[in-house]
């Protein structure tokens, strides 16, 4: 499991969600080409993310987010 996360459109800013799914789970939403509705903390408004503009961000263990990119994760700060 890891967490969605996708780059604002408007800002350009990379955007972490509360949304956690699995590698195969992104993958199906691609192939069915389903969107992805979030709130934007940078430019403060809703964004329509095709799942194509998504990614994983980390990976859950035992309750916790283990960083797969190299950005720290809310554990590291």
């Amino acid at each position: 499991m890891g967490v969605v996360g996708y780059r604002c459109p408007t800002s350009g800013e990379d955007v972490t969600t509360s949304i956690e799914a699995s590698k195969d789970t992104l993958v199906k939403m691609r192939a069915m080409d389903l969107t992805i509705w979030v709130w934007c903390p940078h430019c403060m408004a809703g964004h329509q993310i095709a799942p194509a503009e998504a990614r994983l961000e980390g990976q859950i263990i035992e309750g916790e987010i283990q960083t797969l990119f190299g950005t720290p994760s809310l554990a590291d700060v």
